[in-house]
């Protein structure tokens, strides 16, 4: 199965070109190691610009001089005024990132500065390889199954979601196939983009801003994010065009398609078929990671612990949209 991909090449001797190659790769393969990389901060933020914008901003966990990078780590960072970075403790289950967002990042890199002494894994899924390997009949059955997504993780046997679930409005797939039905309304392109603010991206107090901001059934109580969005189960990768699955488990409350009494079965079915296609990485001082959000999960095991302490690890994230390399 050809899970992911292993480039032998040293980023800094590359042309800007080969650089954008990457995660052009990336896009086709889901995941991209690259070993054996040595980088600075102003290295590996100029890389992450030839890749692909990046306007979400996370700023408690971004390193102050260069906004591309985040800090994932349990190590207090002088450089975030002694605050510990994103996810400091404990294990990550399945996940993708912004699944709740209208237009999540395209790809996430992970580039490894001190790994743990013992074994913590990053794992991902390869949803490419696991649509492809579905029986036809199945593919048939979900080609415009639309997942309702919520915030809650294993949401997909919570009794609450059932109002939410039986609705029987029809979201709107919008042309680059990412979104989608937010609560009882749909939106346009142009009204996604604007609807970012919501999410953290510019902090704008825009007319859909203020109107959505009214419609509560549609929002957490912080305002800031959807209880609930549908998205496609089968995905057309927006550089590649192959198709694969997406498909965040954890956080799935139903499909808008399939009868409720066939729900459980297809949604264990698909969980263990998908379960198959993963690859577990041990990182390494140096490894550098890229991984695609729109087709491929990942989660993080726990921290290895000596006399009840967490192990350090420091890795820089780095996000981005495939704009740079289509």
């Amino acid at each position: 199965m050809n899970i992911h991909k292993e480039l032998d090449i040293d980023l800094k001797k590359c042309t800007d070109e080969q650089i954008k190659n990457v995660a052009k790769l990336t896009a086709y393969h889901s995941n991209v190691l690259l070993r054996n990389q040595e980088l600075t901060k102003d290295e590996y933020a100029r890389i992450l610009a030839l890749w692909g914008d990046k306007t979400q901003h996370h700023a408690w966990y971004e390193d102050p001089d260069h906004h591309q990078i985040q800090y994932v780590t349990n190590r207090a960072m002088p450089e975030l005024g002694g605050k510990r970075g994103i996810f400091p403790r404990g294990e990550l289950e399945w996940h993708c990132n912004g699944t709740l967002a209208l237009d999540p990042e395209d790809c996430v890199t992970l580039y490894c500065v001190v790994p743990t002494k013992d074994r913590c894994d990053t794992i991902f899924l390869n949803g490419v390889e696991a649509y492809n390997d579905l029986p036809n009949h199945v593919k048939k059955t979900i080609e415009n199954t639309m997942l309702m997504i919520t915030s809650d993780v294993r949401s997909f046997h919570r009794s609450d979601f059932e109002h939410l679930i039986t609705r029987t409005e029809q979201p709107r797939i919008l042309n680059d196939n990412r979104a989608y039905t937010i609560g009882e309304d749909q939106v346009t392109a142009d009204e996604a983009k604007d609807l970012h603010n919501i999410q953290g991206r510019h902090r704008s107090k825009g007319p859909i801003y203020q109107s959505m901001l009214r419609r509560k059934e549609a929002f957490s109580v912080e305002g800031a994010r959807w209880k609930y969005v549908y998205k496609p189960l089968v995905h057309s990768h927006n550089v590649t065009g192959q198709k694969g699955l997406y498909f965040p488990f954890l956080n799935v409350a139903g499909f808008n398609d399939i009868p409720k009494d066939e729900w459980k079965e297809l949604y264990d079915f698909l969980v263990e078929h998908y379960l198959k296609y993963q690859y577990s990485h041990d990182w390494k001082t140096g490894d550098l990671m890229l991984f695609d959000q729109t087709q491929a999960l990942h989660k993080r095991q726990p921290f290895p612990e000596v006399d009840g302490k967490q192990q350090d690890r420091l890795l820089w994230r780095g996000a981005f949209y495939y704009d740079g390399v289509q």
